[in-house]
C-alpha cells in the first residue's frame, strides 16, 4: 500500500510540479508557489500555467494570431 503511494507521488505529482514550475519560471511567476499547485493538482496545474501564460501575452501583444 505504501509502495502504491510514494509510487504515485514519484511519477505523478513530482514530475508534474517540475514541469508547471518550469513553465511558471520562463514566465516570471512564483517558482515556488506554481510548483505546490502542480504538485497538488498533477497535470492540470501545467494546462493553467499555459492557459495563464497565453493570456498574458495576448494581453500585451506578444501573441501572434
Amino acid at each position: 500500500m505504501l509502495v502504491n503511494i510514494l509510487c504515485a507521488l514519484f511519477f505523478l505529482c513530482i514530475p508534474s510540479a517540475l514541469i508547471t514550475a518550469y513553465i511558471a519560471h520562463m514566465n516570471d511567476r512564483s517558482l515556488w508557489r506554481w510548483l505546490l499547485f502542480g504538485f497538488c493538482v498533477p497535470y492540470l496545474a501545467a494546462v493553467v500555467a499555459m492557459v495563464v501564460t497565453y493570456l498574458d501575452q495576448k494581453r500585451t501583444g506578444e501573441v501572434d494570431e
